[in-house]
């Protein structure tokens, strides 16, 4: 998402409000006036703000809540049959989901600067940790346009109904603050208009891709984020790179090389992978000690004991492969 949208802040004048993640965030956030520093870094600038959200609330609204119930939701990665288990614990957590959101709202509403200047204030959320903003900020600053934009999928109506109720419709009420809602995909806006549709009781227009809801009017959008071509060809070419190609080269020797690139995110399916590799040289042997798979996977979420467990699985797969591949080898050298 950060690279996505880094691009932004080149080609207009933006605020940037972030919450602080470690603990030289937090320092650096209570050393500069008002939490705001230049784009790179140096206290005092105005780029970006930096909000020292204590530590307790960040810890239960973005673990708690939007990493562990909305992220599981929008992904569809529960267990159903066992999980998940919304006891009066979530309760409490769902309180700190609203005052982190409203210290964005907050933020968002105090440094947008007064309403009436020459040009319209515009103000994009980004991702379903912040959907509760826009409504937040709304009622704040009614003058200030608002768009948010969800960088995950968004789960069909039925496995939406998972959520408890009240946290649901929040979630849906508070993106229906804004103006303009978008979405990666189609799949992914209609599953949106279903929910605002069958549990909130909002008026859909799908063929204009609005929703009427409590007097307010927000469009809904499709907009694929995609990459800089021309910066990741240039990095390619950068000495630091080519001496890795070379050195993963020298790895894979003259083999046939698969190669793939992922967090360790449950979503990722990095371990149905490497078993549709194992299955490729136990279906077709004379692939064995011809082909080489790369596979960097980097951690994700390490503060969820699922995501934990799921990297150690992958690693105990890549490890067993690891063995198998060399044995492989060595048949195929006797």
């Amino acid at each position: 998402m950060v690279s996505g949208l880094s691009t932004v802040a080149s080609e207009a004048d933006v605020l940037w409000v972030c919450a602080a993640l470690s603990d030289a965030d937090r320092a650096a956030a209570r050393d500069a006036p008002g939490g705001r520093l230049s784009l790179d870094g140096t206290p005092g600038g105005s780029g970006v703000r930096l909000l020292d959200i204590p530590e307790p609330i960040f810890d239960a609204a973005y673990n708690a809540v939007a990493n562990s119930a909305l992220w599981f939701i929008h992904h569809m990665l529960y267990d159903t049959p066992n999980q998940p288990a919304f006891g009066t614990g979530f309760g409490r957590d769902w309180e700190s989901f609203r005052a982190y959101n409203a210290a964005f709202a907050e933020a968002l509403a105090a440094d947008a600067g007064p309403a009436g200047g020459p040009s319209p204030i515009r103000a994009v959320v980004q991702d379903y940790h912040l959907s509760l903003v826009p409504r937040m900020l709304a009622e704040l600053r009614p003058d200030i346009r608002i768009a948010h934009f969800s960088h995950t999928p968004w789960a069909p109506a039925d496995y939406y109904r998972i959520l408890p109720d009240q946290a649901g419709r929040e979630v849906l009420e508070g993106i229906l603050g804004a103006d303009h809602a978008g979405f990666l995909s189609q799949r992914w806006a209609d599953s949106f208009l279903d929910c605002c549709a069958r549990i909130l009781g909002a008026s859909v227009d799908r063929a204009a891709r609005r929703v009427s809801y409590r007097g307010h009017v927000t469009s809904v959008g499709v907009h694929p984020l995609g990459v800089d071509a021309d910066e990741l060809m240039a990095r390619a070419a950068e000495p630091d790179v080519q001496a890795r190609v070379a050195a993963l080269t020298r790895t894979a020797g003259r083999t046939r090389v698969i190669v793939r690139v992922d967090r360790t995110e449950l979503s990722k399916n990095i371990g149905r992978g490497l078993a549709a590799y194992r299955e490729l040289l136990i279906a077709h042997p004379e692939w064995r000690g011809r082909v080489t798979h790369i596979a960097f996977a980097y951690p994700s979420r390490t503060d969820l004991p699922e995501y934990r467990e799921y990297t150690a699985s992958v690693q105990r797969l890549a490890s067993d492969q690891r063995g198998a591949r060399l044995r492989g080898l060595a048949a195929a050298d006797a």
